[in-house]
């Protein structure tokens, strides 16, 4: 018994609590939270949902260790080194995203400039541009619509021809609870969408009424969709 405890501790089922080790974190954001963190100089880091940071310096730079989930970093002449996986990103002077979820790290530069380095590899992004960190590698920079990445940032989700599995999974970053998807049918439906972050509470209804899917609440705020 105190075994599986301390298995739940550290594996909640369908991630419904913070695990331990989720705890320990310099600084973390919970379930539909965004916290601002203000670091040395003028630069700063805003935490997006389900984020976890610890801080500290590496001599002139600020050094940010970017645990789980996404961050939008911000500087103006303060040298920020920021580690999600086996990546580092530089900047001195821009704005940056970086996410890191589900084993891959991608990492858009919004204004400036920002260096990317896996392994040997390194690679100098500018505005709108995006690299995405893997077990393979770094792929080549890619053009992005900034305002798509940074929705989170107005209040907003939006999805451009992205199955419905992939928006269910961006969904259940930012609500309470679980929704699971049953069906394979509507799991590849393809989604033109954009949610106010402020109505996903009501997110399944949604899904329903879009795709004619049958809803089932079951306690601890998990719903299955069929």
């Amino acid at each position: 018994m105190a075994a599986c405890g301390a298995w739940l501790a550290f594996k909640p089922p369908l991630g419904l609590w913070p695990a331990v080790d989720e705890l320990t974190a310099d600084v973390r954001s919970g379930t539909g939270e965004q916290r601002r963190v203000a670091l040395a100089g003028d630069a700063s880091v805003q935490l997006n949902t389900q984020t976890r940071i610890n801080l500290s310096r590496s001599g002139p730079a600020q050094q940010i260790d970017l645990l789980a989930g996404e961050v939008e970093l911000l500087t103006s002449g303060q040298l920020v080194s920021l580690t999600a996986g086996a990546g580092r990103v530089s900047a001195t002077s821009g704005c940056v995203n970086v996410r890191y979820t589900d084993g891959l790290v991608r990492v858009t530069c919004l204004e400036g400039s920002a260096r990317v380095a896996l392994r040997k590899d390194s690679i100098e992004l500018t505005a709108a541009q995006q690299v995405v960190l893997g077990a393979g590698g770094a792929s080549g920079p890619q053009r992005v619509d900034p305002d798509q990445v940074t929705a989170w940032r107005r209040g907003v989700l939006e999805f451009n021809n992205v199955p419905l599995a992939q928006v269910v999974d961006e969904i259940n970053r930012y609500r309470p609870g679980r929704i699971v998807l049953v069906s394979d049918r509507l799991a590849g439906s393809l989604v033109q969408a954009r949610f106010s972050l402020d109505q996903l509470a009501d997110a399944a209804q949604l899904i329903r009424d879009a795709y004619g899917a049958q809803v089932t609440s079951l306690p601890g705020g998990i719903v299955l969709l069929s």
